[in-house]
């Protein structure tokens, strides 16, 4: 449980592909030197004869496309925000997934479909107005339920209602992509809550860093900071399982600080030599000392020695309580993290190394080496 083996480095990140921008980089040219040469004022200059009649088969074209393109770039909008507000903490990993992709290529089709349908049902309506109207109106209509009718004094949704739901259809859709989605991005977080236990594999460390993710989020509201810390600490209790506790930690670090923030964790323990640092290998050591030479009862005068703070007293007793499920090591080694964690290497250091004994005087010296 205290010796942790070398860890291993976390695989690369995959590098952008390079064919993948060096073609975005060719459509961005060729969408910018069309439009240049569509603006391009061929009546005023000197140009060749080609010049104005492609000029206005192109507008003539572009014409009849920018609907469509209008529409589906509606429709790509509004999946996005759906996916990125399911998913806030992974966003960019979401938006990745295949069934991301599948999303937003239904919304679009779909919108296309309706342009279409209503340009050959109102085929005189204005153009804008149209692409506007399909464009938000068939977003919204696909998500909306619709009540014809409901008993007085009965809640919304229940039994005693009739209702026509349009969006019944789009939501079950919507259940298999979130599920699906969910379903890939586990391997990730998986993959992250391992690599953050090869780095950080004490209790301490993780609670530490855990804690401070929380408390250095600026879009939490003051409750959902006290609800996620205490639901933190829950996870220092010694009766929980170490494992669970550590992974618990690792994965809050995770939801709380992104992939990104991870990422700078990894790379920041990757350029420590041997991937243990002298702090870490002196927790090491004062939860060796805490736990070989103290008894269960011996860590709680040794707190009380510690810290004036009831909370800490309070906690290390209870932990310290006989308990049939759970091995004393086991006890003993929670007390010791949260020693650690609590008050700090320094203290605890100077608590545990003896003390240098008083000097002996030649006279004394003398009497010791007759008496021997």
């Amino acid at each position: 449980m205290l010796s942790t083996p070398p860890p291993t480095l976390p695989p690369a990140a995959p590098k952008p592909n390079g064919a993948l921008r060096a073609g975005l980089f060719f459509l961005v040219l060729v969408a910018i030197v069309a439009c240049a040469f569509l603006l391009y004022p061929s009546d005023l200059f000197m140009s060749p004869n080609w010049v104005p009649a492609v000029q206005s088969q192109l507008r003539a074209i572009l014409t009849v496309i920018s609907p469509y393109f209008g529409v589906a770039l509606l429709g790509t909008v509004v999946a996005i925000a759906e996916l990125a507000s399911t998913f806030p903490t992974y966003p960019r990993e979401a938006l990745r997934t295949r069934w991301a992709r599948i999303l937003v290529l239904v919304n679009v089709v779909a919108a296309i479909l309706a342009l279409i349908i209503a340009r050959v049902t109102v085929p005189e309506t204005n153009p804008v107005l149209l692409v506007i109207g399909v464009g938000v109106g068939f977003q919204a209509i696909i998500r909306t339920r619709f009540v014809l009718a409901r008993a007085m004094g009965t809640e919304e949704g229940g039994e005693n209602e009739v209702s026509l739901n349009l969006g019944w259809l789009y939501e079950q859709f919507q259940h298999l992509c979130r599920t699906q989605i969910d379903l890939e991005l586990m391997k990730n977080r998986r993959t992250a809550v391992t690599q953050i236990l090869q780095y950080y594999p004490t209790i301490a460390e993780l609670y530490d860093i855990a804690y401070y993710t929380i408390i250095a989020r600026a879009t939490l509201t003051p409750e959902e900071e006290k609800t996620r810390i205490e639901q933190l600490q829950t996870l220092i209790d010694p009766k929980a399982p170490e494992q669970f506790s550590r992974n618990s930690m690792a994965l809050t670090i995770l939801e709380n600080g992104g992939p990104a923030y991870v990422e700078m964790l990894l790379s920041q323990a990757m350029t420590e030599t041997n991937g243990t640092t002298p702090r870490r290998a002196l927790q090491e050591k004062l939860v060796w000392q805490l736990i070989n030479n103290y008894s269960l009862d011996g860590l709680v005068e040794l707190t009380a020695i510690l810290t004036e703070d009831n909370k800490v007293r309070n906690w290390v007793e209870q932990a310290a309580t006989a308990n049939n499920n759970t091995v004393e090591a086991n006890q003993k080694a929670a007390i010791a993290y949260f020693l650690v964690q609590q008050i700090g290497e320094d203290r605890l250091q100077q608590e545990l190394t003896p003390a240098p004994g008083p000097e002996l005087t030649a006279d004394a010296q003398a009497d010791a080496q007759a008496d021997v």
